[in-house]
């Protein structure tokens, strides 16, 4: 059975679908965007909030599925971002002082 899966972006990828897998003669070109993945097909339509991609072991075909992130990973990629946005701001502060101490 076939699957079309759409992205946020408006990338659809069609795959044969194997249950709850998918596959593909090759790796696509998934967006960085996972946040919204909704899958089609004849079963029904499923919406993934927040999904990861889950590749899975093949000797020929690429096969992958999707999972919503858990809790602590959602905890965790804020706290990077946070971090992330922290140092930059340093950064800012650092220079401007720099220029004000000349």
């Amino acid at each position: 059975m076939e699957a079309t899966i759409k992205f946020k972006n408006g990338t659809e990828i069609t795959a044969e679908m194997n249950g709850g897998s998918f596959i593909l003669p090759s790796k696509p070109a998934f967006p960085d965007d996972l946040s919204v993945v909704t899958i089609e097909s004849e079963e029904g339509n499923k919406t993934i909030q927040d999904a990861q991609l889950v590749e899975c072991a093949s000797a020929s075909d690429y096969w992958f599925s999707f999972a919503e992130k858990t809790a602590e990973q959602k905890q965790e990629e804020e706290i990077t971002s946070l971090k992330e946005e922290n140092q930059f701001l340093i950064g800012c502060i650092m220079e401007i002082s720099e220029e004000v101490w000349k």
